[in-house]
């Protein structure tokens, strides 16, 4: 069975459609206008060898549970790849191809449990596996680092690359989540000058309210500096109130150890629902913008009594 950890306390919207959805493995969203299929999984599957049976609610069951979920949130923490950005993978590709061609041998099971985590801890891990001598090490994780930059910023910038938008209404959605008083962030484990290229390639620049790289902080993914550091420039007082979404187990441990209120896995990307939910997602979607838009006015959102202490 599924099991939620409750690492951290969630936020009242995540313990809502925890209580109210467990055990709840499959489900959608009533049919609104535009509305896509959702996903949310339960706290808890009922383990059919004691006797029980996972719970299916109906649409407008799930649609009551899961409406408010973003209601007490004021920031959205999405990854980039697989998660806002769709580029079919090819980061991993990439990297995965850079580490063969300096005689590292890595398949692809191997690659998997790496999705997410910055690119020089990857191939630090394989080059030791390789038994690479201690001298040499840092020499030959810098020059695979080194192609694998110089192929990136081919395969995503060259006039034929096809990399796009994890689905054609993101920047809608997004402004409906700032219209409803939700700030929105991109974290990723890109170098900055990757990641501020995409960002103005698909017009991130333009809609989201901050971005950030794994490389301007200690410590990438499952590490929580990222959205710390998101939080501090973009003033979020309460970390309760942080939704973080990402497509890989890194990215709900990031989550999950910054002590976000609400942490979203999306099945765009890496990793698949049942490894999600086994990482501690409260949530699991098929696409970040399946999650639904807040219905409440947020006129109040963001007016704090000053400090005179």
């Amino acid at each position: 069975p599924l099991q939620a950890r409750p690492r951290h306390p969630a936020s009242a919207a995540a313990m809502a459609l925890r209580s109210a959805c467990v055990p709840l493995l499959r489900s959608r969203l009533a049919p609104a206008a535009g509305a896509r299929w959702l996903r949310p999984f339960g706290a808890a599957a009922v383990d059919p060898g004691q006797g029980g049976a996972p719970l299916l609610m109906s649409p407008a069951m799930t649609a009551r549970v899961t409406r408010n979920l973003l209601d007490n949130i004021d920031l959205m923490v999405c990854d980039m790849a697989g998660t806002t950005v769709q580029e079919g993978g090819l980061v991993y590709q990439t990297l995965q191809n850079s580490m063969r061609e300096f005689g590292l041998q890595v398949s692809n099971d191997d690659m998997h449990p790496w999705h997410g985590a910055k690119k020089e801890a990857v191939i630090e891990h394989f080059a030791r596996r390789a038994q690479i001598p201690e001298h040499e090490l840092q020499d030959k994780v810098t020059k695979i680092g080194d192609a694998f930059l110089n192929a990136i910023d081919e395969a995503y910038f060259d006039e034929a690359a096809t990399i796009s938008h994890i689905d054609a209404g993101l920047f809608g959605y997004f402004q409906q989540l700032q219209r409803a008083g939700i700030k929105i962030a991109l974290d990723t484990g890109y170098p900055q000058n990757i990641q501020q290229g995409l960002v103005k390639r698909l017009g991130f620049d333009k809609i989201v309210d901050g971005y950030i790289s794994s490389y301007e902080v200690a410590e990438g993914r499952p590490y929580p500096y990222m959205v710390h550091r998101l939080m501090e420039r973009l003033r979020i007082e309460s970390v309760k109130r942080v939704c973080k979404v990402g497509d890989s187990v890194r990215d709900v441990e990031e989550g999950l150890n910054a002590g976000c209120g609400l942490v979203v896995g999306v099945l765009s990307g890496a990793d698949s629902a049942e490894a999600l939910m086994a990482a501690g997602a409260h949530v699991v979607a098929g696409c970040v913008t399946d999650l639904p838009v807040p219905r409440v006015t947020t006129s109040a959102r963001g007016l704090h009594l000053p400090d005179l202490s």
